[in-house]
Formats: structure tokens, sequence, C-alpha cells
């Protein structure tokens, strides 16, 4: 490093993980050869990043943000220096080490793992190879292979990859050993399928994983960070310590797993993938390739399915037919299943309509073999059970429940669970969860084929129509029961032969958003830009949208909206413009994208002027208000909130009077104007009150705490807090707790209750370090004073 070749030793009180991330900083700017100047002028380069900032985070006297440390490892990349485990390193040591539970609550021990495999096959050898490599996992030894800067499993995780084509039989295996190890990592079982198949369907992200990862071990959607690398931080750091079997099914590329490896000893990670990912040969996973069944585990498996007579009676046959399915565990499960049902089918007879088909002498190529067999089994299926397949190859979703089967086939419950129960008979559907079904990638490629040449595009299109119709009516159905206040966009009639669903409690509502909203993403986007489905693809975002804003699902959020402004868009209705650019402006807020929020409410308030839409204008102005308080320009944000509270009483609508008046003394409070701050602010907390709307009146006691706070009358403050902490808490509203909770320790504190304030601001530093772009430093701040 020019200039500074020396730096002084590192604080004496540092914990090694702190002193492992200093000393790697130190190495890369050497290898830079950059000088704290230099950095302070790179583009990275905020006020507060100046040369003294680098002198001080260089010599370990304070602490580099993380979007600094993100982006110094970037710009040193595109040098040619690998910084890859710099931001790593910043994660473990200043992110908590663990999630903290709530009081008296037990850590959450996932049990994620699918229901194995029932009669599995073969294998031995494999198993005992996984077996071996769970051992040391389990016993809490570092993986051996891989450098330290290399290793896909970095700090130590056992990582194994078992790669092979469709139909080989790598889910099954990896599902079966996963049940026989399961008892070696007490601390949780995750699994997850990345569902990169080949066959276009969207594979899983990384963000969107962890994000499932992270909810199983407890942390709440609003608190979970919304950076991919911070949420990956906080996903290592809360498995520190623990013993954790992660399964990771249909892997496409290094990318897509890298975030998701645990970094402790303790814990094992198995990958499946059909084609090896470039990059990871080498980075310290192990590597099983899993072929076909040998000539043995094939007929064993027959014997199992057909049973010893049978196969006795007609020996060439059976190898025949083993070979013709190019021994692939699949086909011959497929194959087995045809001749069960029919007691008297020959195999002779089995093996001849397969060769009819195209399967003949010499060396069968396995995806062939499999493509035939399916073919061969799918000829005899019902009706019903036909359709049902074809229509699920329609769908690009990873499963499907049983009523959203109904619906897409247009059948009642009972009729859609005998022909599920037919298609899992044939091996060709899994029931992988009770009332889910699923479809191999290589079945479900096979099964969009026939629905592209069997059925006509217009019965896929009425198909996908329904599919798309009872997934609006169900989210409706989901936010009347959670959000009974919140005025919805009417419906249209049902689609015939699709099934309602309605919910008996808030949970049971929740419930079925959560397991139905990963099936929901890959239909919606699937059927952007389709031009019949424009008018689902607008109003499926707009139902959605307080589900998923209040849950923390921000960036699917703003992805389901993009789709909605296409949709209305193509649709022209000035309304629909509206509420999808509101929509879309309110996910860039909370993402904290302001100048995009702000260029997409100018134009939702243009939409719903032309639409005479006065409700929406009040919420797009009101929106307005808001991205301008968040600047910090506080006139401005006074007018346009009085211009909105003006259009909110011209309706009468007394929920947006009550947020209007609520945001005048928001206002006015910061502005130092307290008698106008407690007036506009009572009145929010009063009508809020009358008509039972809990979450604004907890906004508008926030408000009064501050108000009352600032002009010195401390006990008021404090209880105005805690009545607004304590409906934040029933309400599950994370980020308005942490902000009551910094409120009642600067009341506390102003009182000279000093162990009280601590207290509080332990607690809302706890809650802040868990959410997406929180600023700790004044909390942090304020417990040092006190200290």
């Amino acid at each position: 490093m020019r200039g500074r070749d020396r730096r002084p030793p590192l604080p004496v009180r540092r914990a090694s993980a702190e002193r492992n991330f200093n000393a790697e900083l130190r190495r890369l700017v050497a290898a830079s050869g950059l000088s704290t100047r230099e950095l302070g002028q790179l583009a990275l380069r905020e006020p507060a990043h100046d040369e003294a900032a680098w002198e001080r985070w260089l010599n370990g006297d304070s602490v580099p943000p993380l979007r600094v440390v993100r982006e110094l490892a970037t710009k040193l990349g595109e040098a040619g220096i690998d910084a890859g485990r710099l931001v790593g390193l910043w994660a473990r040591a200043f992110l908590p080490s663990a999630y903290p539970a709530e009081p008296g609550k037990a850590p959450e021990r996932p049990r994620q793992l699918p229901v194995a495999m029932r009669n599995f096959m073969g294998r031995a050898e494999e198993i005992r190879i996984l077996e071996d490599r769970a051992r040391p996992a389990a016993a809490g030894v570092a993986a051996g292979s891989g450098s330290a800067g290399s290793s896909i499993a970095e700090a130590g995780a056992t990582v194994v990859v078992v790669h092979g084509p469709s139909g080989v039989g790598k889910t099954a295996l990896v599902n079966h050993v996963a049940r026989r190890i399961q008892d070696r990592f007490p601390d949780g079982h995750l699994y997850l399928s990345l569902r990169d198949s080949g066959d276009g369907t969207e594979p899983v992200t990384d963000s969107r994983a962890l994000r499932g990862f992270l909810e199983a071990f407890g942390v709440p959607a609003r608190e979970l960070p919304v950076d991919p690398d911070e949420r990956a931080a906080l996903y290592r750091n809360l498995l520190t310590g623990r013993r954790v079997l992660v399964v990771i099914d249909n892997a496409g590329n290094l990318g897509q797993v890298r975030r998701l490896l645990p970094g402790n000893p303790g814990s094992l990670v198995l990958i499946t993938t059909r084609v090896m990912p470039p990059g990871l040969g080498g980075t310290g996973a192990h590597l099983l390739e899993l072929g076909p069944f040998s000539d043995v585990e094939a007929r064993d498996l027959l014997e199992q399915r057909l049973g010893v007579t049978r196969l006795r009676d007609e020996p060439e046959a059976a190898d025949e037919l083993s070979r013709l399915c190019g021994r692939l565990p699949l086909a011959l499960r497929v194959a087995a299943a045809r001749a069960v049902a029919d007691p008297d089918l020959r195999l002779v007879t089995l093996v001849a309509e397969l060769r009819s088909r195209g399967l003949g002498a010499g060396t069968v190529d396995p995806a062939v073999a499999a493509r035939t067999v399916l073919k061969e089994s799918c000829a005899h299926l019902s009706d019903d059970a036909a359709r049902m397949l074809r229509m699920l190859g329609a769908c690009p979703g990873p499963d499907i429940s049983l009523a959203a089967a109904a619906s897409l086939s247009a059948l009642t419950v009972e009729q859609a669970r005998i022909a599920l129960d037919e298609l899992t008979a044939a091996c060709l559907v899994e029931e992988h969860q009770p009332g889910r079904f699923s479809v191999h990638d290589l079945l479900h490629a096979y099964a969009a084929g026939l629905a592209r040449t069997v059925g006509t595009a217009a019965d896929t299109d009425t198909a996908i129509r329904r599919l798309l119709d009872y997934y609006l009516r169900g989210m409706h159905a989901v936010v009347a029961t959670m959000y009974p206040r919140r005025a919805q966009i009417p419906l249209a009639q049902p689609v015939a032969g699709v099934r309602a669903e309605s919910f008996d409690s808030q949970a049971q509502a929740l419930a079925w958003f959560r397991a139905e909203l990963h099936a929901v993403q890959p239909l919606l986007a699937d059927a952007a830009g389709h031009g019949g489905f424009d008018a689902y693809c607008w109003q499926l975002p707009s139902v959605m949208a307080p589900l998923l804003a209040r849950g923390g699902f921000l960036h699917d959020y703003r992805a389901a909206q993009q789709v909605a402004i296409e949709a209305a868009g193509n649709l022209g209705d000035p309304l629909c413009k509206g509420i999808a650019h509101y929509e879309f402006a309110h996910a860039c807020a909370l993402l904290g994208e302001v100048g995009d929020s702000e260029s997409h409410l100018r134009e939702a308030l243009q939409w719903f002027t032309k639409a005479d839409d006065q409700a929406g204008a009040a919420r797009a102005v009101n929106g307005m208000a808001q991205l301008l308080i968040q600047g910090g320009q506080y006139e401005q944000a006074l007018e346009r909130a009085s211009e909105a509270l003006e259009l909110c009483r011209a309706l009468g609508d007394q929920d947006q009077i009550a947020h209007s008046e609520g945001t005048l003394g928001s206002i006015h409070s910061h502005l130092g104007r307290h008698d106008e701050a407690v007036r506009h602010t009572q009145r929010s907390l009063d009508l809020s009150r009358e008509i039972g709307n809990r979450p604004q009146a907890a906004d508008a006691l926030a408000v009064l705490g501050f108000v009352y706070l600032s002009l010195g009358e401390h006990a008021r403050a404090v209880a105005c807090y805690m009545e607004a902490l304590a409906i934040y808490r029933e309400t599950g509203n994370n980020i308005g707790a942490a902000e009551a909770l910094t409120g009642l320790g600067e009341a506390q504190h102003a009182r000279g209750d000093l162990d009280a304030a601590s207290a509080s601001w332990r607690q809302a530093l706890v809650m802040l370090s868990a959410l997406p772009n929180a600023d700790v430093r004044p909390i942090k701040a304020r417990l040092a004073q006190l200290a």
C-alpha cells in the first residue's frame, strides 16, 4: 500500500472473526496498491467514506458498512483481485451469531425432508458413500478438500453433489439417504427444489430460497434482509454451532447454491443436478456421478414390483424389458406399474409393445427409452387421468394442490383425486406431501408435449384461465380474511369449473397463501405477455399486494407489479393503470428506490385523475407526502398531506382521513409545531379507535409519544410508546415495534430510568439488526453512551 506500508496491531479486545475480517481487508487493500486517499475517491465514495474513515476501518477502530465492503469486493474483482471472502467474513464478524428467539420459546428445528420413496431399491454402494460423507459432518469435522479461499463450503460444511441424467434416481437416492441419517443432524432438516429442470420452468432464485430457509428457523418475514448477501449472512450465522442437514434438489448452476451453503463444519449439504455446473469441480465439494441401475438392481426392482413368479415365468422377457428401459429407475417403475395394472399382460407382450414404438436391438439411449415407456404407459390411462396429466404439463409451477388441480381440469375434487390416484399408481405423478402433487421433470416435459400435440391451444388456455381464476379468488378471500377493512377490486363471475376457497381464521388464510405463493409466481410470469390473460395479470398482483408488502416479499411484490403495469397498459383502462403504477411505486418505496417510486406515483395520479377515481388520487397524493417525509422535505410534504386530507374528507373515507391526519401530525412534529402535531394526531387516534383501525391507532400513539417527549412530558410519552408497542407486537409490525422501543428508551432515559432505557434500546437493536436497510448506528451510540 503506497504511503502506508505498516499499520498498528489490531485492538487486543477483538473477537477472532473480527480480526479475520480486518486482516483480510488489510491484505486486499495492500494487494490493490490503493492508498486510503485513493480509496476515499472511488466511485463508491460517500461523504462519510473519506480518507479518515478508511484509516479507522483499516486500523480496526470502527466497522465499514456492508454496502462499502460489497462494492469494494466487486471493484477489486474487476481489477483481477479475488475478494470473494470479504463479504462473508464481514457478516460472520458483525451480524448476530443467531437469531434471537422469543422469550420462553425454543429455537425452531425445521423438518422439511420430503416423504421418502416407498420400497426404495438398489444403490447400496452409493448409499455407503453418502453415509461415509455424513459421518464427519455430523461429528463437526470440517470438509477436508478445497482451499480456504476457493472451497464451495468455505468454512467447512460438507457438500456432496450427486449428478446424472434425468430419470436416473438422483432425488430418490438423496431423499432416501437423508431420511436414514436425519437423526445425526438434530438442529434442523431443510429441503428445497431449485427447479432447474431444463423444461422452461423458471428456477428458484437463491434469495427466495434463503427466505424459505430463514422462515423455517423462525425468522419473521418482516425482519428478513432484502439484500441477498445480508440474507445469506444471517442464514449462515443463524446456523453457527448447529448441526443441520440441507437437501438442494435440481440445481442448475453454482450461483444458485453458493449462498445456500452453511458455513459451519457440523452441517451436511446434499445437492442433485442433471448437468455438472461449470466451475463446480475442484471447489471442495464431493462429487458422485449416478448412472443407470446395474443388471442386478434392475432385475431386483422388477422382481419387487412384479413378484418372483412372474419374472421366473418370463426371465428373457424381463431382461429385455430392463434393457429397453435403459435400466433407468423411472422408466422401470413406469413399465412395471403398467404390468401391475394388468395382471394378465404377459411381459413378452409388453416388450413387443415397446419395440413397436421404436425401441429395437442394440444399445438403448436412456432418454429415448424413458420417452417410449412413458408413451406406452399414457396410452392406457383413463380419459380423466390422461387429460389431468396434459394439463399438469401446461403448468409451470413446481407442484399443485388437489383443489387447484380440480380447478385446472374442471373436475370435482373427488374426480380429481381419482385421476391423480391413477397417475400416482402409474408412477407418473408423486404425492410428495399430503394433498400436493409434483411431476418429475422428465415426465413434465413429456406431458407438456402432450398438451401441445394431443389437445388444442384453446383447451390449454382455458385450463390455465381456470387456474388463474382459482388463485385470484383464493388470494381475494385471504385478503378479506386478513384485512377486512381493506377495499378490494371487484371480481367478475368465476369461470365455470373453478372451486372457491374460504377460510375460517386468519391463520388458515395465511397458511394457504404461503403454500400457494410459490405456485402462483411462475404461473403469473408465464401468463405475462399472453393477451388473453391480461385481466388476471393485473388483478392478481393487485389483490396480492398487501400480502406481499406486509409479508416482506418486497422483490416479489415489485416483480408482480411490473407484470401488472404491462397488462394494464394492454387493457388500456386508466383505473387499472393507476392501481398498477401505485402498487409498483409502493414496492419501490419499501425497497428504498425513491426516484422510481416518485415517478410511478405521479403516473398513478394522472391515471386516477383520468379515471375520476378520487380515492385512488388521495392514496397517490398521500404516498407523495410520505416520500417527502422520508427525504426530510417537511414543508413540501405538508402541502401534499393537506391536499390528501381534503380529498379524503370529500369522499368521507374514514380510514383514509385517519391516515392523512396522522401524516399531518407526523410532519408538524418534525417541524417542531407541537400544538398542531397533537391536534392532528389526536384526531387520527380518536377516529382510528372509533372505526377499529388498530394499526393506524398505533401509528398515532407513536407520533404522540414523540411529541410529548419533545415537550418534556416524559410520563405521557412513555405511556403512548408502551401502548403503541403493544399494538405493534400484536399485529406483527416489527418495524413499528423497533421504532416504538427506540422512542420508549428515549423517554425512559429522559426520566432518569437508565436501566429501563438500556433494556428498551437493546430490544430495539435486536429487532433493527434483522430489518432490511436499517441503520443501527444511532441505537448503538445510545447504548455506548450509557455504558
